[in-house]
Order: structure tokens, then C-alpha cells, then sequence
């Protein structure tokens, strides 16, 4: 299956192409596309993370990876849409979160917060993608190992 793939880089005040973009994938309601989200970081600023430890070690990614699926029909079931976020910021990272002022938004039910798979939350409908997108940025900020910058890469991944 191959997958068209766009990427927007975008500053936190100005996310309006990539809200955008998440509305129209939600329009579709057919699964046929995705979001990536992950902060630009220069390769300096990369924390060193040596590959044979990776196998071995219980955390998720350095750099942090948030993905965000709409809703859609499959195999005649109704996915709500959901949210995922890959980090290194250790067990209990909702925990964690709330200690420093990020809560998950009223409705969400959070599925899962694995120390190596990271947080899933699935999502009332209609979620307005804003807010989602500012969830995303605000705990990825905070279960960072390293200061990120605020800027950020989207990548739209849609099946043709």
C-alpha cells in the first residue's frame, strides 16, 4: 500500500494548514489517512541515544512522536478517533502530566499509558482538532528529556 505523504512545517501560533488538514481527513470518516506529529530538532540538540541500549531499555523514543487518527468505519465497526503519544518521559506519564498542568481534555478516555508504547486516549466525536493538536504539543513539550524549540513538523499520511 503505498501512501501520499505531505509535511507542514508550522510554528505553535500558527498551526491553521494543519488544523485544516485534520479537518478534512475527519470529513472523510473512511480511515484512509493519519497525522504525525513530532518537534523539529536539530541533530546537536538530539540527546545521544546509543542503539544497542534501544533494545533493551523500557522507555519510548528521545524525541517524542504524537499521532492522531480520525475517526472512521472499519470492517463495519465505528474507531473513534484517537490520540497516541510516544515519549520518554517514563512510567506513569499522565501522572506526570497533570503535575505540570496538562490535562487530558474533558471526554477523552485514556487507553492505555505504557512506559515503552507511551499514552493512547480515544476521543469524543466532533473533537475539535485545536485542541487536539495543543494536547499534543503541550505533553510532548513536557515529557521531552530536552527542551524543544516550537517548532514543529506534521506529517499527513493519506492512502490515494
Amino acid at each position: 500500500m503505498a501512501l501520499d505523504k505531505r509535511l507542514v512545517r508550522f510554528e505553535r501560533t500558527g498551526p491553521d494548514e494543519v488544523i485544516h488538514e485534520m479537518l478534512t481527513l475527519a470529513t472523510r470518516g473512511d480511515g484512509s489517512g493519519w497525522l504525525n506529529l513530532k518537534p523539529l530538532v536539530a541533530a546537536e540538540d538530539r540527546p545521544p541515544e546509543p542503539p544497542i541500549f534501544k533494545l533493551f531499555t523500557a522507555r519510548g523514543p528521545a524525541v517524542p512522536l504524537g499521532t492522531w487518527v480520525p475517526g472512521h468505519h472499519y470492517r463495519d465497526r465505528w474507531q473513534p478517533t484517537s490520540v497516541g503519544l510516544q515519549h520518554a518521559g517514563g512510567r506513569h506519564a499522565s501522572k506526570l502530566l497533570e503535575q505540570r498542568g496538562v490535562t487530558e481534555p474533558a471526554g477523552w478516555n485514556r487507553r492505555q499509558d505504557h512506559i515503552k508504547r507511551g499514552l493512547v486516549y480515544e476521543l469524543p466525536e466532533d473533537q475539535d482538532p485545536g485542541l487536539v493538536l495543543e494536547f499534543l504539543m503541550d505533553a510532548m513539550t513536557q515529557l521531552s528529556g530536552f527542551p524543544l524549540s516550537g517548532r514543529w513538523l506534521a506529517v499527513i499520511l493519506t492512502q490515494p
